[in-house]
């Protein structure tokens, strides 16, 4: 029978076949979209900051403009991912753990729409030394799928968009599903 089947495919003029086959790729190709699984829905909430460093100078408004940095960048990143949806949390006050707490974030994210939940701390250590502390939580199971520490150098401007956008690319490539 598949000899039948090859005789009469190929039994056919070259134009017939070449047409055929593009027609077939063509189909396959117009189908590809509904066979993608839909992309991973995640909640940002805004992180933490802590300074443990003793520093004497109080720059605590520079931070704050380095933590809405980070913030934005974080999610811009996350947002450009093409397997990835990110939705922003409805919050009165700050959006983030120390403020709302991981219960509260957990049901806006889901109230959001999105199937995971980001959330982080950066720590100021030194002048020289910070961290970023973040856990990404699956909430179906209300378990971190990942919980990391990356520590960066200095504590400037370009030395926080560096430790931004470096979370933001391990939680894409290693914190949640791939469709």
């Amino acid at each position: 029978m598949r000899q039948a089947l090859n005789a009469g495919f190929h039994g056919l003029p070259t134009i017939f076949r070449s047409t055929a086959v593009t027609a077939i790729g063509v189909a396959v190709t117009v189908a590809m979209p509904a066979w993608a699984a839909e992309p991973v829905t995640v909640a940002t909430a805004g992180f933490d900051f802590v300074d443990t460093s003793g520093e004497m100078r109080d720059q605590t408004a520079e931070h704050d403009q380095r933590l809405q940095a980070l913030d934005r960048t974080i999610f811009d990143s996350l947002a450009a991912e093409k397997n990835l949806r990110t939705v922003p949390l409805d919050c009165v006050d700050k959006c983030t753990v120390g403020s709302a707490g991981v219960e509260a974030l957990s049901r806006r994210a889901v109230e959001a729409g999105a199937s995971h939940l980001l959330v982080g701390q950066v720590r100021k250590m030194s002048t020289l030394v910070g961290g970023v502390k973040f856990a990404v939580i699956d909430l179906d199971t209300n378990r971190p799928t990942c919980d990391r520490f990356l520590s960066y150098r200095g504590d400037t401007d370009e030395a926080w968009s560096r430790a931004a956008a470096f979370a933001a690319q391990d939680v894409a490539r290693h914190c949640l599903p791939h469709p």
